[in-house]
This record gives C-alpha cells, structure tokens and sequence, in this order.
C-alpha cells in the first residue's frame, strides 16, 4: 500500500479569496457610508424645514406683536387710560402719581404706558390653549426722536440766497463723537456720505476717490442711511467705534427730526449745545429719577439751561414730541431665536403706519 500524499491549494487560489474577501469588505463599508450620508441628509433636511417653518411662524407672531404695539401707540396718542404692567391705570399723558399735567397734550415722555418693560409672553399651539407653551414674545418700544438723527446731517438751509448745508446737525454730532471717545472728524465723513454731490464738504470729508481705493472699491450712498449700521461703511470706522456711537444714534426718513428732551439720554442732551457739557450726564440719577413721573427736564426748563441766547439758536432742534418709535420683538420657538426690528411712524390722529422693518441686525 502506497502512503497518502497531502493535497496543498494553489497560492493563486488563496488570493483570489482574500481579493474577495477585501472586496466585499469595501463594499460594506461604501454601504455604510452611503446609508450614513443619506441618514444624515434627511435629518438635516428635516432640521432646516423645521427652522424655515419656525422662523416664518416667528416672523407672524412678530407682525402681531407689531399690531399690539401699534394699537398702544395710537391709545397714548389719544389719552386713553390704560392698566400699567404695576397694575396702576395710567393716562398716556402722564404718570398716575404725577401731580401735575404737562402742559403739551401730545407730549411723550417714559412714564407712559408705551415706554413700560413687558414680561415674556408664552405662546401655546393654536389647537391647545391650556397647553404647554411651544415659545416666548416679547417686545420693547423705543422713542427714535430720542437719539440723533444721522440724516439731520443733510439739511440744507437758505442762507443770503443760497442753499448750502446746515452747520448745526454736525456741530452736534461733532460733540456727541466727542462725548462717547470717538473723533469728531467722523461727522464730516457721515455727512460727505448722505450729500448728493460728490465734493468733500469738510478737509477731512471723504467722497468716491476714497472710497473706490478701497479693497474692494464701493462708491458712497449719496442718499440718506436706511440704517445707523451704514457709519460701518465709512474707511476704518469698524465695529469697535459703531457700538460706542450706536445707543445714541438712529437713522429717521426725515432730516429735520427734533430731539425729543423728555426720552433722550444725558449724551444726546448735551450734544445739542456747548454749554451743557457735564449737565446730565454728571448725575445720570437725577435724570433717571425726574422721568419716572412725567417730562424732565421740560422744555422751559431745558430753555432756561441753555440761556435765552443758545434756546433761541437751536429752537427748532428739540421738543418734547415724538412722532417714530422702534418696536424690537424677540420670539423663541423651540431652538429657533427670531428677532424683528420695526420702525413705526405715529402720525396726526395716532394713526400708527410701519415704515421699515429688519430681521435680526439693525
């Protein structure tokens, strides 16, 4: 009998199978990859539906909140009593514990019930009332006739004959740079940016040559800013001088908006004349404190301050009227955070009209 004889594989027959193997492999792994991507896909399809939805949602309930604030606009106006968030019934004309009655029926000051914090209202789903709430709403008003108006800067006056810019707004917007740490030379490069010619007003103004040597090159708006954020526009302004100069500037479709001495902080106050440095701004209580009842300083008040002389100069750059208001109204809903900023204008009758509105930035 013969002895058995061992029976050996190929070597090419060994790697053909682990060719296979590996191929399969690959092919396992582009399956998982595959079903990843394609899972991953549709959960952020599902996630950006659900937020285009949402911050449509949101965008409606800030309409109404807008309609809301119209309505309370239009009831001061008219002197009708309301309910103050203190529980207190207050007339738009003044404060419940004032004592006196201000002397101007249309005067707007930030004791009325406009200008009063609200609390987060919730929102619950239309179906279920009593349910739990799937968001917040909540607005503030805001007197716009309290800030310095960028487009003042425009003016043009009749002066022997002739029209030429008004010294006046950039006079005051010189001070108020001056007062919050910026310099001054800024106002002429605002101003060179709304004028329609394309001149440098002052030596240190700034008109397309400038701006065209920019990277990249832009041309200047020679039109009135929808937007304070547009003084970012200007060459090394920046972000860093826009957020000292922003709480007390606005940009109004006018440019003869008046200051409003009731609602205006202590900086805008005392950039309307030279001689009221330190006035308000050196105890900001007193001025914190005065406006909780009514108007202060009221406008004789404010004339004495000045003096006959500088009062008579600057008569027409202040009252104690207002005539546009900023609605900001923040809604959250789920993970979704939507912000609208809406400019009203209150007209004669207290007719309430939107102007502008913007989403998320000022």
């Amino acid at each position: 009998m013969s002895a058995p004889r061992c029976r050996q594989r190929a070597p090419g027959r060994r790697r053909e199978r682990g060719v296979a193997l590996l191929i399969a492999l690959i092919l396992v792994a582009l399956a998982a990859i595959l079903a990843t991507k394609l899972t991953f896909d549709g959960w952020l399809e599902r996630r950006r539906t659900i937020g285009i939805l949402a911050t449509e949602q949101a965008f409606h309930f800030g309409l109404g909140a807008e309609a809301l604030a119209a309505d309370v606009l239009s009831q001061s106006a008219q002197g009708v009593q309301q309910i103050s968030p203190n529980g207190q019934s207050s007339a738009s004309s003044s404060s419940s514990s004032s004592t006196t009655q201000p002397s101007n029926p249309n005067q707007v000051t930030l004791a009325q019930p406009w200008a009063q914090p609200t609390q987060p209202l919730p929102i619950t789903p239309q179906d279920d009332p009593e349910g739990e709430p799937i968001g917040t709403l909540q607005g503030a008003l805001e007197d716009m006739q309290g800030r310095f108006n960028l487009n003042n800067l425009g003016h043009i006056i009749v002066q022997n004959g002739q029209q030429i810019q008004d010294p006046q707004p950039l006079q005051q917007f010189q001070r108020l740079l001056v007062s919050v740490g910026l310099e001054p030379r800024w106002a002429g490069i605002a101003r060179d940016w709304i004028d329609a010619d394309d001149q440098p007003g002052q030596p240190d103004g700034a008109e397309d040559s400038v701006y065209t040597s920019q990277t990249p090159p832009y041309r200047t708006g020679n039109w009135p800013m929808m937007s304070p954020s547009e003084l970012m526009n200007m060459p090394g302004f920046g972000a860093d001088r826009y957020r000292k100069i922003a709480p007390y500037v606005t940009a109004l479709p006018t440019a003869t908006a008046t200051i409003n001495v009731c609602t205006a902080p202590a900086l805008v106050l005392e950039s309307l004349a030279d001689n009221l440095s330190g006035e308000y701004s050196g105890s900001p209580e007193v001025l914190v404190n005065g406006r909780k009842t009514g108007c202060f300083p009221d406008v004789p008040t404010f004339k004495n301050v000045l003096g006959p002389q500088v009062a008579a100069q600057i008569a027409s750059r202040f009252s104690d009227t207002s005539s546009y208001f900023r609605l900001t109204t923040r809604v959250t809903l789920g993970t979704t955070e939507f912000t609208l900023y809406s400019l009203l204008y209150r007209g004669s009758g207290g007719k309430v009209t939107p102007l502008l509105r913007t989403f998320g930035t000022l």
